[in-house]
C-alpha cells in the first residue's frame, strides 16, 4: 500500500476541470451546430449535406475548445458536447436525436485529439 500511494504522489497533479471550459464548449458546440444547420436549410441542401452539421461543426467546436482551455481540453469538450446534445438535438436537429449524440461525440473526440498533439508539442 506504501508503494501504491508512493507512485500516486509522484505523478504531477492534473489541474481541475473549469466550468467555464464545460460552458464553452456547450455553447461553441450548439452555436456552430446550429448556423452550419441554418445555411444548410437556407440553401436548400438536402440530408446529403447533413455531414457538414453532424461532423464538421463539432469537431470545429471540439479544438476551439481544446485550445481556449489550454488543458485537459478533451475532458472540457466531452462534457460540454454532452451538455449540448438536447439542446442541439431540438434546436438543431428537429429532435433527431441520433445526430445529437454524434454532433457531442465528435465534440469531446476533436478536444481529446487536439489536447494530445498540442500535448505532445510542448
Amino acid at each position: 500500500m506504501n508503494r501504491q500511494r508512493k507512485q500516486s504522489s509522484s505523478r504531477p497533479a492534473r489541474p481541475p476541470l473549469r466550468w467555464t471550459g464545460i460552458l464553452f464548449a456547450a455553447a461553441v458546440n450548439t452555436l456552430l451546430v446550429s448556423a452550419v444547420q441554418v445555411l444548410l436549410n437556407a440553401a436548400g441542401l438536402g440530408l446529403s449535406f447533413e455531414l457538414f452539421a453532424t461532423m464538421i461543426a463539432p469537431l470545429a467546436a471540439g479544438v476551439i475548445t481544446a485550445l481556449y482551455v489550454k488543458q485537459r481540453g478533451g475532458m472540457h469538450a466531452t462534457l460540454g458536447g454532452l451538455l449540448s446534445i438536447p439542446l442541439v438535438t431540438y434546436f438543431a436537429f428537429g429532435g433527431i436525436w441520433q445526430f445529437g449524440v454524434l454532433a457531442g461525440a465528435f465534440c469531446g473526440l476533436a478536444g481529446t485529439i487536439t489536447e494530445i498533439l498540442t500535448r505532445s508539442r510542448q
